[in-house]
């Protein structure tokens, strides 16, 4: 009963990414189609400045958001391996491209050095899970390239939280400017500490598997 409980759960929780991941790479398409008639009134300025930096960072977040949802669908590393893993390469190439385009953006992010940093460390989180994530399956371990990927998506998923937390934030606060600041560490660092937490929980007891070329 537990077990069909957690399966349940775990079936309802990706589900649920999956839908709010969709929708917020559809807000980030956004940009792209209508440009400035949707960017934040407080970042405007910032991002007209900036187009080859806020426009790389949508289209490439975008993509990364929806399909690392998808990556993480149950079982289809096994019942669609070239599926998983061509999927796989383009969301490595869209994570590291969004990354460098955030760690870009960040120098220039609105609200001071705390917000600066925030964004900043998350882009340099990003670029370096995403890359160990790679190497680990290029040398077929293939454990290890799921934890790492895990941590590369929960600050890919950022995106999300972000955009859920920042209205909140702004309620409270009732100004955006510290709702902006903090939402900048808020929006990621959560993610990675849960993600690290189902790691260490999935992870106790259980025995390395085998490599499999299949993920190669």
């Amino acid at each position: 009963m537990r077990s069909r409980t957690a399966h349940r759960f775990g079936t309802a929780a990706r589900g649920l990414a999956t839908v709010l991941a969709a929708a917020i790479a559809l807000y980030a398409i956004s940009y792209l189609v209508f440009r400035e008639k949707v960017f934040p009134p407080n970042l405007a300025a910032s991002f007209r400045a900036r187009p080859w930096g806020i426009y790389p960072h949508a289209l490439f977040g975008s993509i990364a958001l929806a399909l690392g949802s998808v990556q993480f669908w149950r079982n289809l590393p096994y019942s669609h391996p070239a599926f998983h893993r061509a999927l796989g390469k383009v969301y490595v190439v869209a994570a590291i491209i969004t990354g460098s385009a955030g760690l870009y953006m960040s120098f220039f992010a609105y609200g001071g050095v705390v917000t600066w940093l925030g964004f900043a460390f998350l882009a340099v989180c990003v670029l370096t899970t995403t890359a160990i994530a790679y190497q680990k399956i290029r040398r077929r371990n293939v454990d290890s390239h799921r934890r790492w990927m895990l941590r590369s998506y929960a600050l890919i998923f950022a995106a999300v939280t972000l955009r859920i937390e920042l209205p909140i934030l702004i309620s409270v606060f009732r100004a955006f400017d510290p709702a902006y600041a903090i939402v900048a560490w808020l929006c990621w660092v959560p993610n990675l500490a849960l993600a690290e937490v189902y790691i260490r929980l999935r992870t106790v007891g259980k025995p390395v598997a085998a490599a499999s070329p299949e993920y190669v």
